[in-house]
Parts: structure tokens; sequence; C-alpha cells
């Protein structure tokens, strides 16, 4: 298109930022815009005007344990309203990709409602899902007595080093999250989403005194139409049972307020089978991450668990999106060739492919392949199981 550019905003751009974001989400100001220092943007302009915007959060996303990449989210994306169906999304995610590259590892959105519009623009623009998640309902909790309590904002804040040993014990041997640190939970309360969806957050925490066990972290929206569920942010403990004391505590409080209780599973949650135990119903999926690699053979090294393994290897690949060499070992003797569609490599870039399944299935094949070079690869790139958390939403 004639006279439209595309580039990452500057802090100067801030007002054509929001003229465009803030005509279709709920607003934001420049000082909320500048408090998050993860945020960056994408942002098109045509004939000099502002006609669309992706606000970027970089954050540092667990891939696999004690394997972390630079994720850019998108989120509040956003075209002018008579500008829409003529490219301009897809050129502002195109530059996002230029200017990222070198920065970031993978471009991320969490997404939904995959027969929508909305949902074929991302999957148009190169994203493909990484994980599925299903929505799990409470529809009638239940009054139980336990020893637990019912806190707010200043208990999250006192109890986050407690948390983070309650979240490390649960979900250790899982990925899929901005990696947690001892101030995760008030940063990410206090981040934009919270500004222009405004809700009151509970701890319910278990025992209701002494070292922390279990906690569950809830949020109900303060929009009248959205006062009749609370949502589970994210549970965990430092063991099943104390879980389990604490979920039982949330229906309480839950039975006593009137209201459902909400969650979203995936299907590696370490939390779901109790939520199946407790009386909650799943759904059908709704809600995904969806990805697209920026550097496919910078995330080859960053996410290989032991390159020693693939030191007589070069490895090419070939999707219909790219094809290229992934990597090189220094003493490389045979040269194979992995191909696949484009979301089977997203997802071995992303630890989310269990390769040998995916090659005795056919998602997968390997020119050139042998048996010994299959089981290196499948050791230096393990599969990862991936759980999501409301908390992290964006």
């Amino acid at each position: 298109m004639d006279g439209l550019v595309c580039r990452e905003a500057t802090p100067e751009d801030v007002h054509d930022i929001l003229k465009v974001r803030n005509a279709i989400f709920p607003p934001l100001t420049p000082q909320q815009w500048f408090a998050d220092p993860s945020m960056t943007c994408s942002i098109a302009y045509l004939d000099g005007q502002p006609v669309g915007a992706i606000p970027l959060s970089v954050r540092e996303f667990q891939v696999a344990p004690g394997v972390c990449v630079q994720a850019a989210f998108e989120n509040a994306v956003g075209t002018r309203e008579d500008m829409r169906g003529k490219g301009i999304g897809t050129a502002v995610i195109a530059a996002a990709r230029e200017f990222l590259r070198g920065r970031c590892d993978d471009l991320m959105v969490y997404r939904g409602a995959e027969r929508s519009d909305g949902y074929r623009f991302y999957v148009k623009s190169g994203h493909r899902d990484l994980l599925f998640l299903r929505p799990m309902v409470l529809a009638e909790p239940q009054r139980t007595e336990v020893d637990a309590s019912v806190e707010g904002m200043d208990a999250v804040v006192s109890l986050q080093p407690q948390m983070l040993a309650c979240f490390e014990t649960t979900y250790g041997a899982f990925s899929g999250f901005p990696k947690r640190h001892a101030t995760y939970w008030q940063q990410q309360l206090r981040s934009q989403i919270y500004e222009v969806l405004p809700q009151e957050t509970f701890l319910i925490r278990h025992p209701a005194q002494g070292p922390l066990r279990a906690y569950v972290l809830v949020a109900r929206r303060t929009r009248d139409d959205q006062r009749d569920h609370l949502t589970i942010m994210e549970a965990a403990g430092l063991s099943a049972e104390h879980t389990r004391y604490a979920l039982l505590a949330l229906g309480d409080f839950a039975a006593r307020e009137a209201v459902s209780i909400r969650t979203l599973t995936s299907a590696e949650d370490p939390l779901q089978a109790l939520l199946r135990e407790l009386g909650y119903v799943e759904h059908l999926r709704t809600t995904m991450i969806m990805g697209q690699p920026l550097a496919p053979a910078e995330l080859f090294t960053k996410v290989c668990t032991d390159l020693a393994l693939l030191d007589e290897l070069k490895i090419d690949f070939w999707a219909p999106f790219a094809d290229g060499t992934l990597h090189e070992g220094p003493n490389a003797k045979r040269e194979i060739t992995l191909e696949g569609k484009d979301e089977v490599i997203y997802r071995l870039l992303n630890r989310r492919l269990d390769i040998e399944a995916a090659i005795r299935t056919e998602w997968l094949t390997i020119r050139n392949g042998t048996p010994e070079a299959v089981e290196r690869l499948a050791a230096a790139l393990p599969y990862a199981p991936w759980v999501y958390h409301h908390l992290d939403y964006i």
C-alpha cells in the first residue's frame, strides 16, 4: 500500500499508539503505558497518520525446566476501523518480526475462538498453536470447613517468597509460563491489563496461620455483568493434599459469595485430576497459546539440552514457511533434514514436540535419518509439558 510505513514505535509515538488502541479497547493513559518497561509496539502510519498498532510485552518465557527464551507477547492488536481488511495488521506483524529479531526468540499471543476471523488473522500472519486450553467450571460450590483464610493484595505482597516455594514444588517439572521470581505476583497484578480490566483479587491461603502450605489466587471482575463467578488465576502447594485443602477453601468462599468458579487448564496440568475430583466440569477448548519463531537456528541452540549430543550432525529443516540450517556440529559427518508442517517445526523449536512419536506418526519426517541420529535428536530436545496460569494473561 503506497504511503504505508510500519516500524517500532518510539516514546514520542505514545499518543499515536493510544489513539489507535483506545478507540478499540478500554483506554490506557500515557502514564499507564510508560509504567510497564517491558512494553514496545509495532505501529503503522499511512500518509503520516496512525492506522494500526500492536503492543508487545517482552517476557522471559520458560519453554522447558531451566530453559527460558525471550518472547514478545502481542496484545490489544488493532487497526483503525475504516482501514481494516487492507493488510495493515499483517504488515505490522511483519515489521515486528524484523525489529524484534536479535532481541526476541518468539512472537507469541494468547488467543481464543478458533473459528473466528481474529484467529484466522494470526494463522495468516504465521502463528501456530503451541498449547490448547479448556475451561473447567464448578457451577455450585459447596461449603466446607477448612483451615484456611481469605486475604487480599497485602497478603499476596508479603507472602510472595512462600508462594514461589509452593509454585516451584507444583510446577517445577512444567513450563509454558513467564519465569517466576520472588516479586512476580506483585509485578503482574500491577500490569496494564489489570488497569483496564479492574478486579478484586483474593488469596486463599492454607493454613490460615503460620507457614504457607498452599494457595489459590483468584479474581472477580468489578463489572456488574462479570461478578457472578470467580476466576482461578493460579494455584499451587507444597503437596497435592495441601493444594486440595486450598481448593476446598476456595469452594467454601465461592459458596458463601453465591458465585461459580472458572479456570483454564491444559491436558498436562498437574491439578486437572484434582479439579475433576472436586466436581469441576470440562468444556470444549476455547483458548490457546500461539507463536512463531523469529530466528530458528538461534532458538534451536538456546533450547537444546546438550549440543554435544549433536556434535557429528548437520541439521537442516524444511517447512512451508522456510528452510535452512538449524545446527552444524563441529565434527559433522551426517547431514539430515527435518521435514514438517510449520506447526511441527514451531513445536520442535519450543520443546513442544515428542520427536520419536512425531516420526512414528509421520508428523515429522527426516531425510537421511538413522535410528542413532533420531535418538540423539530426541535426547537433545526432549518434550516439555506446558501449563497455563491465568495470572499471566495479557
